[in-house]
């Protein structure tokens, strides 16, 4: 006798049915529930066909970046946007926040949005004066005509973090409990970088620097096992926006910027900044390619890399490069 559902699946399917005295019919359903209890992530397993049709993204609200970006912002995703300050993060970021809102008839999701700032107070102001731009762009003067920015307001719920204990107990509790509502297609964190970067404990610690950054990667790696779980779980994307880092080995000894070989190998997207505005310009000159040694070259030389090292850039699944011409 079968004493577990999986011993039953190991003995031939026509043994089955005639220890079991099942009919056909019967034996069919019975052998898939025992597959099911068995063996129940083949419950999860789908065509990639399938997969690829359920692919939703969130406009970044310029037709040319999400031309670049495949759609969007990808449900499902971990984005991260990097560049040097005044490039643009922070103002990219808003515009997901407000087209993530937009009714679906006119192409948004209709959806809930959690804003985590970490470097200083909510640009609120910035958010309200963004609205009816981005709206009249995107779904026509009527529609923009007939917003009121508070509505779009009271569907961001903003945490503000000025430490890392404070930060990481809200990806622990606060974060969990938000997302649960089911609404929530989009989280900003801005930026996550800024409790990280560097060892902000006491000298008399004792804590080393190796310390430090070994105790740092292992919370990168649990966090993002998190957050890409949330993602999948809750049909939401994660946006992180990242700060920039010397390389002071970029040039490779000759002294003419040239971007390291670790550096020109990571594939990514390039974007062009004039600085801040309060519309995108989609005539900016944007590409994407898997050579970052060419598409980044105002930036690489001078000589900035994304933060957090590549415990981080292994965590993500996009990352988009800005800086500002000059």
């Amino acid at each position: 006798g079968c004493e577990e559902p999986h011993q039953c699946l190991h003995i031939p399917y026509s043994e089955f049915l005639r220890s079991t005295g099942l009919t056909e019919e019967q034996g069919q359903l019975a052998w898939s529930l025992l597959c099911r209890t068995a063996y129940p992530w083949q419950q999860h397993c789908r065509l990639a066909t399938e997969l690829k049709d359920d692919d939703v993204w969130i406009s970044t609200g310029d037709m040319e970046i999400d031309k670049c970006l495949g759609g969007g912002i990808r449900l499902g995703s971990m984005v991260e946007v990097v560049g040097e300050s005044a490039s643009g993060k922070t103002q990219l970021c808003i515009q997901l926040a407000i087209s993530a809102q937009l009714p679906e008839t006119y192409g948004g999701l209709d959806g809930d949005v959690i804003y985590i700032s970490t470097e200083g107070p909510f640009p609120v102001h910035r958010l309200e004066s963004m609205v009816y731009p981005l709206a009249h762009r995107v779904c026509g003067e009527d529609y923009a005509n007939s917003v009121d920015p508070a509505d779009f307001m009271h569907r961001i719920q903003v945490a503000e973090f000025e430490s890392m204990e404070t930060m990481f107990h809200a990806f622990d509790y606060k974060v969990p409990a938000l997302l649960s509502t089911g609404n929530v297609r989009l989280m900003i964190v801005d930026s996550i970088a800024a409790h990280l970067r560097f060892n902000t404990s006491d000298d008399d610690t004792g804590q080393s620097p190796f310390a430090f950054y070994k105790e740092r990667s292992e919370s990168l790696v649990a966090m993002g096992a998190k957050f890409k779980r949330w993602a999948n779980e809750y049909n939401c994307a994660f946006v992180f926006i990242n700060q920039v880092t010397d390389m002071f080995t970029g040039d490779n000894g000759n002294g003419n910027g040239t971007p390291s070989a670790n550096f020109r190998s990571r594939p990514g997207l390039s974007l062009p900044s004039r600085g801040n505005s309060t519309e995108s310009d989609s005539s900016a000159e944007l590409s994407s390619t898997g050579d970052m040694g060419t598409e980044f070259a105002a930036m690489a030389t001078r000589k900035k890399a994304p933060a957090l090292g590549a415990v981080w850039s292994n965590i993500i699944d996009t990352r988009i490069m800005m800086y500002q011409r000059r």
